[in-house]
């Protein structure tokens, strides 16, 4: 192996060495059709509706309950999803941008016409990882 990629391999060690888990259950959940997505946001500027590809995750809808498993750095994060019942990959809303679907934000913060701040929403996963439990509103 050379040099440079010997670097790359432990710089990517030492990455994912650091990752805590990070277990966010939904519940709720009020019927088993379509996907739960949730999006993690690391910082305020991300937040509500630009988090990063790979910190967006969806799971098959169940009646219930869905629980994430992530692997996340320690850190300061918010996050939010919905019960994507029709399949879409959209949130709906009605004309007057009322919610058709499920949503929740992290904190189990319950937003009056817009969505919360970041630091509303906003929790700490310790070394030691974390888990929360949110819950849809429909």
């Amino acid at each position: 192996m050379n040099l440079p990629a010997a670097v790359l391999l432990l710089a990517a060690l030492a990455t994912s060495a650091q990752a805590v888990p990070l277990t966010v259950t939904v519940d709720n959940i009020r019927n088993a059709k379509g996907d739960i997505r949730l999006s993690l946001y690391t910082s305020p500027a991300e937040w509500p509706d630009n988090s990063t590809k790979n910190h967006d995750f969806v799971m098959k809808a169940q009646q219930g309950q869905v629980v994430f498993r992530l692997d996340v750095p320690p850190g300061t994060y918010a996050l939010n999803g919905f019960h994507d019942e029709n399949g879409n990959g959209k949130f709906d809303t009605n004309f007057l941008g009322i919610p058709e679907e499920g949503y929740f934000f992290s904190n189990n913060v319950h937003p009056f016409l817009s969505a919360p701040a970041f630091d509303a929403a906003k929790f700490t996963v310790p070394a030691a990882g974390r888990t929360i439990i949110v819950h849809l509103v429909y």
